[in-house]
């Protein structure tokens, strides 16, 4: 009885566990009326969820009839169903292939994607995750037409240098970004995961709600946040991988360089070198310092000794590199929600080792990020939420140690390219190892002046220490007191504060020279920038005419911003890690102690802005834009403080039109035109008047008498009347969706025009002082834009190919200094050369700049034919009294006068490319997806040099020497050896450029999601594990490195490749999952 009564209670709580919930089955299809299966159905709010099988069919219990079902597939719009009474669901999924009803960010606010009027790029935070590149710009290039992205260099913490329609002038080019509101210089403080999505104002029209920062286009950057009536979402995502040098410049060793430097001599005249004595007898140093030892000839010895046993010498390149530098990064977000409240927060670490110098100085970067926000309504009705307040912050603390990246003074790379191969990378010296650390000491008989590249980057780096840290956020409120009528007032900050240590010993290891005392230098930097936003929004409807206003206001002001910077020589222990400039003896002198620093916040900088817009539509059919913004500069003087940048915007969505009712094939299809200014304020404090510079200088009192004396002077005439920068540009585009939107086709053509750059005025001489800054430059970019796309499914395997592209012709109008040009640094490419690029009207920003050469001299019959129209034998201006010889480089006479000087100088190239490509594909099938983004730039030239031809002789030569002309018909590029400088290395001509036409599959990734296997486990949403390479391959012809230069020592041009850090080849394996 007792047995019976209890399979009684067990059956009776097992019906009413049954009847508590409540049983749904159904199936889903798509549009086609085809299943759709491994399509997701979760309960709303719950871990509750089950996944669609092979004929789209389901069946899952839920706890009642309030209950939510949440249908959702990656590239479909995600439904939500309540139950009810139904047992029975049938769902019709529909392609999101093309979401024109999707909201993106504009200026100030939000608008769906069918009513933007402006020339505007959208990217979701997936697409960009998903590169597994260290900053979100990266992840762009080839993503976002129009928008150039170029890696400064292939260091980790290197960032972009990034250019949208062009470059637009020589002062700072680069995008305002807007992060949540907040303006920052970069976003390379945030994890790629921490990004909602990223939306590019490209016309003046979108951006000139920006005003005076936008000149260069805009960059609006939404982090991630809590959604109303979500769940708690935890998200993990993690990879590691291992770097490697792409492709390895390639040098000569030890017995091709004596091969080739005896060939030289020959060349010139003289016997080949005594090697074997200029190694053993010429490394004076040692045994003049330290007498009675031979430590120069012992190692000079050592030296022959393993050269004459076959020994290939050093590759500096493979001794700096570091094999399989790891690299790992990690993130968290957590997002949420409650009643009122939404929430999201992010914890992320990126830690990347250098593949050059990894080894030697830890060279590195390291980032970690914390980010919270929130956003609480306080007061609601039934309606609307009346009161809402929220804030964002985000902390980021940062280390880079990087190696020299720069000019050919400071370039590590570079250095070990150049180094000869004879000396080795280490050697034990015995009692002397204190000054050489046992690296390999300089081989004085080869060249006093070339160090062991291992001892030079150890001893420049290896003790210097430093971390930055930035953060940026902002507390809002937002009050509705009215339906559609919306206040909002945010007030932010964006900060920095960072320092610096760094020690130099008195021995510099494997150097011969050295200090009198050691030394210390400290740093720091701090700032702060505080935004205060306050805008009033208002959507009205009459019939089928719809408004809406925006009025603001924004205040910015640089509150602090202060650097100092202190050396002292003379430490009282001698060891680094007590490098500091409290542990320094005694400063006796004011002398003694060097020390700079500047308060640029005392000088007041700051912005007061005024801003309005208005968007109309008609049935959602015709669209109208208008805004106007108001900027106040402290930059400028009374009178030109504030300008004014208007704009205007139009659309036609004439697929709304009867005409075009039976045009099934054409979904979408929309005209927009655009005509706006924009400004750039972006120039130096106070450059309309003129600093003082306190002298000491001697006056004459007759013909003898020198009186020296303290005076005060002005570094430059002073110019009240300079004013912005303004940005003009006009845009036409075409929007169009066909085939149910699976074909996509975005088209734009633009005109920017960029009026009145900062350039110095031409004076007389007799002034005394500098001349003024003065508005004197135009430019003019104008191109096209295209982004082709098509997303389709067939069962389970979906697809998806984007294609891009962007031409930009860039050209100077107007240039109103005294020489009518703007010219680069000199000794660029080597000691004592000139410059290599230059500004010029009717001519790209930047263009390279010399001479054009014919070939070269192959036999004495062609150099007895270079001669003038009246048969005058043309000489080099340089070198008038060297006759031209066989294997000599054949200049061009432009002017025809028998001379080759700067009078026959031209244009040589560009490294502005012609056209810009970009390609994504993407497949999904039962789980495993793969997904890939190419890049690729044409017509765009580089200039390299990857040695000194001109002032360091003894430096060691790229194996493409040996296409050099050593006898007739050998070569008609590279000119014959020489162990002296001559003409032609040392005149900058079309020798040194190559073609640079590329494209990389930037990122290949396999992988598979778990999703489908998932049904049992509550407690986890979704999880996925995948491959991924960045920098898989590079199509080119370019011979260097990388033909993705961007760098040179001035900001406005790129292009000039020394032995540039390239970009590393990374293999990485990840994970995600989501709980």
């Amino acid at each position: 009885m007792k047995r019976k009564s209890l399979v009684l209670l067990f059956c009776l709580i097992l019906g009413l566990t049954s009847y508590a919930q409540h049983r749904v089955s159904g199936v889903v299809y798509d549009t086609t009326n085809e299943p759709v299966p491994g399509l997701a159905v979760l309960e709303k709010g719950t871990s509750n969820g089950v996944i669609t099988d092979i004929d789209g069919r389901f069946t899952i219990n839920v706890e009642g009839e309030a209950s939510v079902l949440v249908f959702s597939f990656v590239g479909m719009e995600t439904q939500e169903i309540t139950v009810g009474s139904q047992t029975q669901i049938e769902v019709i999924m529909r392609d999101t292939f093309a979401d024109l009803d999707e909201v993106v960010v504009i200026g100030y606010g939000v608008q769906r994607r069918a009513l933007i009027t402006g020339a505007n790029v959208n990217v979701g935070g997936d697409r960009i995750a998903e590169q597994n590149t260290a900053t979100a710009m990266e992840a762009l290039q080839g993503v976002a037409p129009g928008v150039s992205i170029v890696r400064n260099h292939g260091a980790p913490g290197a960032g972009t240098k990034v250019t949208i329609r062009g470059m637009g002038t020589i002062g700072n080019a680069s995008p305002l970004y807007i992060v949540d509101g907040i303006a920052m210089s970069n976003i390379d403080y945030l994890n790629p995961s921490d990004i909602e999505s990223i939306d590019v104002l490209k016309d003046a029209a979108s951006a000139a709600i920006y005003g005076s920062r936008a000149a260069n286009g805009v960059i609006l950057v939404t982090t991630k946040k809590g959604k109303p009536g979500a769940s708690t979402r935890v998200t993990y995502d993690a990879y590691f991988g291992v770097q490697n040098l792409y492709k390895k410049p390639s040098v000569l060793n030890a017995q091709e360089y004596m091969y080739i430097f005896d060939e030289a001599r020959i060349n010139d005249g003289a016997d080949p070198y005594n090697w074997e004595n200029r190694i053993i007898n010429g490394n004076t140093y040692f045994d003049q310092n330290y007498p009675g030892q031979a430590y120069g000839q012992a190692y000079g010895q050592y030296v022959w000794n393993r050269l004459q046993n076959g020994w290939a010498g050093t590759d500096w390149v493979d001794e700096i590199t570091k094999s399989n530098a790891p690299v790992q990064s990690h993130s968290v977000n957590i997002t949420g929600s409650s009643e009122d409240i939404t929430y999201a927060m992010g914890f992320s670490y990126l830690e990347q080792a250098g593949i050059i110098g990894g080894d030697i100085t830890d060279a590195g970067y390291r980032r970690l990020t914390a980010r919270f926000n929130s956003e609480m309504v306080l007061f609601k009705n039934d309606q609307r939420d009346i009161i809402t307040v929220g804030e964002n912050f985000t902390f980021t603390n940062s280390r880079n140690r990087s190696v020299a990246t720069g000019d050919i003074y400071w370039n590590d790379l570079h250095n070990a390219i150049v180094t000869n191969p004879m000396m080795p990378a280490h050697y034990d010296m015995g009692a002397l190892n204190r000054l050489t650390y046992g690296y390999g000491p300089t081989l004085e008989g080869i060249d006093r002046n070339q160090h062991n590249p291992i001892g030079t980057m150890y001893d420049r780096h290896n003790y210097n220490w430093g971390k930055g840290n930035t953060y940026s956020g902002a507390v809002y409120a937002v009050i509705e007191p009215l339906a559609d009528l919306k206040y909002r007032s945010s007030f932010g900050l964006n900060g920095w504060f960072g320092h610096y240590r760094s020690y130099k010993s008195v021995y510099e290891r494997a150097n011969l020279d050295r200090r009198s005392r050691d030394n210390v230098t400290q740093s720091m930097n701090q700032g702060t920038v505080y935004t205060w936003t306050n805008t009033l929004t208002y959507d009205t409807r009459v019939e089928n005419h719809r408004f809406n206003f925006l009025v603001g206001s924004e205040m910015v002001r640089n509150v602090l911003n202060t650097s100092m910077e202190a050396m002292k020589a003379g430490t009282d222990f001698g060891l680094p890690q007590h490098a500091y400039l409290r542990n320094v003896q005694s400063v006796e002198s004011v002398g003694d102690i060097s020390a700079t620093g500047a308060d640029w916040a005392a000088q007041r900088g700051g912005l007061m802005s005024y801003m309005g817009r208005v968007s109309y539509n008609y049935m959602e059919r015709y669209l109208f834009d208008a805004t106007i913004r108001a900027d106040g500069s402290s930059n400028f003087a009374k009178g030109n403080q504030w300008g004014y940048f208007p704009s205007v915007s139009g659309g036609w969505i004439f697929t709304d039109e009867a005409f075009m009712d039976n045009l099934d094939w054409m979904t979408f299809g929309k005209l927009r035109a655009s005509w706006g200014q924009n400004g750039n304020q972006s120039i130096p404090n106070f450059i309309y008047s003129s600093n003082i510079s306190y002298l000491e200088r001697g006056y004459f009192f007759g013909p003898d008498k020198l009186v020296s004396a303290n005076t005060a002077i002005p570094e430059n005439i002073p110019n009240p009347d300079v004013t912005w920068e303004t940005s003009e540009q006009l845009n036409i585009g075409l929007d169009a969706n066909f085939f149910h939107n699976r074909l996509g086709l975005n088209l734009d053509w633009y005109k920017k025009t960029t009026k009145d750059w900062l350039v110095r005025a031409p004076i007389l001489g007799t002034f005394g002082a500098s001349a003024p800054y003065i508005n004197g430059g135009d430019v003019e970019n104008k191109g096209f834009e295209i982004m082709l796309s098509w997303n389709d499914r067939v069962g389970e395997f979906r697809y998806g190919v984007t294609l891009s592209g962007a031409q930009n012709k860039n050209k100077v109008t107007r240039l109103a200094n005294a020489e009518g040009l703007i010219t680069g640094e000199t000794n660029v490419l080597s000691q004592g050369t000139s410059y290599v690029y230059r500004v010029e009207v009717g001519q790209p920003i930047g263009y390279f700049y010399g001479y054009k050469t014919d070939g070269i001299f192959q036999n004495q019959a062609e150099v007895d034919q270079y001669v003038t129209a009246d048969g005058t034998s043309i000489v080099i201006g340089s070198e008038p009294d060297t006759p031209r010889r066989p294997g000599d480089v054949r200049f061009v006479d432009q002017n025809g006068d028998g001379i080759i000087d700067e009078a026959d100088k031209v244009k040589l190239g560009s490294p502005h490319p012609d056209f810009e490509l970009g390609m994504q594909l993407n497949a999904e099938f039962r789980g495993f997806y793969v997904n890939t983004t190419l890049a690729g730039k044409f017509g765009m030239q580089v200039m390299q040099s990857y040695r000194d031809f001109a002032g360091s002789p003894m430096q060691n030569y790229p194996t493409s020497v040996f296409n050099r002309w050593h006898g007739e018909g050998t070569s008609n590029r590279y000119p014959r050896l020489s162990a002296l400088p001559n003409a032609n290395g040392n005149y900058i001509s079309d020798i040194y450029m190559y073609d640079a036409d590329y494209l990389r599959i930037n990122n290949l990734t396999f992988g598979y999601r778990f999703d489908r296997h998932l049904n049992a486990v509550d407690w986890m949403q979704g999880a996925s594990l995948y491959v991924s390479v960045n920098n898989l391959y590079t199509f080119t012809k370019y011979d260097g490195m990388d033909p993705e230069v961007g760098y040179a020592p001035d900001n406005w041009a790129s292009g000039i490749d020394l032995g540039l850090y390239p970009l590393p080849r990374t293999v990485m394996l990840g994970i995600n999952v989501t709980f």
